[in-house]
């Protein structure tokens, strides 16, 4: 978990230059600015240089995007310990939740990888996972959907797949019963992570693609 703090945070401070370019070069004054009173004009523009501020661009998304990991692992550990002692498991949290912090290594390699390709490519990464799959602007429950399907690749499955592996011997449980126990699991976090997006695009109007998987 440590691994991945330091690589979250490498990734805001490599993604910042683009994205305070990307805001500049996208702000626009609105419609009627010249009769705005100097108390308005000067409000606008004032929002619009925090924007591209260091506490905008490099502390803000650090904190969340660690939060969002630190929170992913608690939730997954949390639920992962409440579905094998139901289905009659006793092992500790402790031994779950670290479980659940190895396994989640293959997403500190996607951020390893998401690192390489915005300095290479000088963009940010769009139409994560498998979002691409529903438009941008897509409203409703399609903004759920896409909020799930963000989180959905390759590095994701990695890291179900080693749960899969590891709640076997922790469990002590059947291969039957963990499996599904660990699917379970699995499938109750890529909801809330849909739940999470769709709540964002609806109280801040964010960027439905991004969900649960960076903040």
């Amino acid at each position: 978990m440590l691994l991945i703090t330091l690589l979250v945070i490498i990734a805001v401070v490599v993604a910042a230059p683009i994205q305070r370019v990307l805001i500049q070069s996208g702000a626009e004054l609105p419609e009627n600015f010249q009769y705005w009173s100097v108390e308005q004009q000067n409000a606008f523009m004032q929002s619009q240089a925090m924007q591209t501020s260091p506490l905008f661009l490099y502390v803000f998304p650090s904190l969340m995007r660690v939060a969002g990991f630190w929170l992913i692992w608690f939730l997954m550990s949390s639920l992962l310990h409440l579905s094998i002692t139901l289905f009659g498991s006793r092992s500790s949290r402790q031994q779950v939740s670290n479980l659940v912090a190895w396994t989640m290594t293959p997403l500190a390699l996607r951020l390893l990888v998401e690192i390489i390709v915005v300095l290479t490519t000088h963009s940010l990464i769009e139409n994560r996972g498998l979002s691409s799959l529903i438009a941008a602007d897509a409203e409703g429950f399609s903004v759920f959907l896409r909020g799930i399907l963000a989180n959905i690749d390759l590095y994701y499955v990695w890291h179900v797949i080693l749960l899969l592996v590891g709640a076997i011997p922790l469990s002590g449980l059947s291969k039957a019963k963990a499996n599904e126990a660990t699917l379970v699991t699995a499938l109750t976090m890529l909801l809330l992570m849909g739940v999470h997006t769709l709540l964002s695009s609806v109280l801040s109007g964010l960027s439905t693609s991004s969900g649960f998987y960076f903040f």
